[in-house]
Parts: C-alpha cells; sequence; structure tokens
C-alpha cells in the first residue's frame, strides 16, 4: 500500500502544478469566452475567482496540501489507511470533476491533463488494488467519510483565505 501512497503523492503534486500555472491565465483568456456555457449556479463561483493570480491560488492549495501531507504521514507510519482512502476519495471528487467541465465547456480546463492521463488511471489500478486485497471494510470506509468531510471543510476555509489575500498577493 506505502507505494501507492507515494505515488498519489507525485501525480497529485504534479496536478497541482498544473492547475496553479494555468489557473490564471485560463480565468483571464479562456473564462470570458466560455462563461456563458457555465450553468448560472456555477457563475457567481467563478465570477469570484475572474481576477485571481497563481499565487492566490496557490495558497488554497497549500492549505489543502498540508493537511493531506500531515494525514498521508500518519497513514504511513501508523498503517492508518482509512485517512489514505479518505484523502483518495476527496480528491477523486475534484478529479473527476475536470474532465467533465472541459465537456461541458469544450475546451481546455486547468488540471484535466494531469486527470485524464495520470490520476484517473492511478485511481483505477489503486481501487483495483483495494478490491482485490479486500482491504476497505466498514470501518475504514466510515473514517474516510470523516476524512472527506474534513477536507471539504478545509478546502472552503482556504478558498476564504485565497480570496482575502486578492489585495495582497
Amino acid at each position: 500500500m506505502d507505494i501507492f501512497i507515494f505515488i498519489f503523492l507525485i501525480i497529485f503534486m504534479l496536478h497541482n502544478l498544473e492547475e496553479i500555472i494555468m489557473v490564471e491565465r485560463w480565468m483571464k483568456k479562456t473564462y470570458p469566452r466560455v462563461k456563458h456555457k457555465v450553468p448560472p449556479f456555477m457563475q457567481k463561483e467563478l465570477d469570484d475567482f475572474k481576477d485571481i493570480t497563481a499565487a492566490q491560488f496557490a495558497i488554497v492549495v497549500f492549505g489543502v496540501s498540508i493537511l493531506a501531507s500531515i494525514l498521508l504521514l500518519i497513514s504511513l507510519t501508523n498503517e492508518q489507511y482509512y485517512l489514505f482512502l479518505g484523502i483518495s476519495l476527496a480528491f477523486a471528487i475534484n478529479i473527476f470533476s475536470h474532465p467533465l467541465q472541459s465537456l461541458l465547456l469544450w475546451c481546455y480546463t486547468p488540471g484535466v491533463i494531469t486527470s485524464i492521463f495520470l490520476i484517473i488511471p492511478y485511481y483505477i489500478l489503486l481501487f483495483n488494488h483495494l478490491y482485490a486485497t479486500d482491504m476497505v471494510n466498514l470501518n475504514m470506509f466510515l473514517g474516510a467519510l470523516v476524512v472527506v468531510t474534513l477536507f471539504i471543510l478545509v478546502f472552503l476555509f482556504s478558498q476564504k483565505i485565497g480570496k482575502k489575500m486578492r489585495g495582497i498577493l
């Protein structure tokens, strides 16, 4: 299981870098062109980020990455794999949204390349391994759901901090 955790760290660093590098340019050049294709309930949220810089987005990613790193370290050292499963499920929500966004908007969206070519194949291997080794049980799954909830809260908090940093960065 440890190898899956190490691979997870590498591909998510690459994914986060793709997003950080591309988000500012995408919001300035592509979003105004495809805004009309975005469902109305999402337009307000995206409009709040239309002036986001790479540095501001990096703050959002940093907050989530710190928590993920701490939980992955605990998972590795104490064999508390429900932490890793929870992180994996939380990130899966994000990862599968990238291809859907690109299909909806008919354009590149930040994060879609690493999602399609690295992370989705990784998830296929990971979940196949979890199934084949019968690692997941009810307690592990319930613990993972707690971690998912924690991640969603940290993500929302990180977004608020990123918005507040607009005038600074």
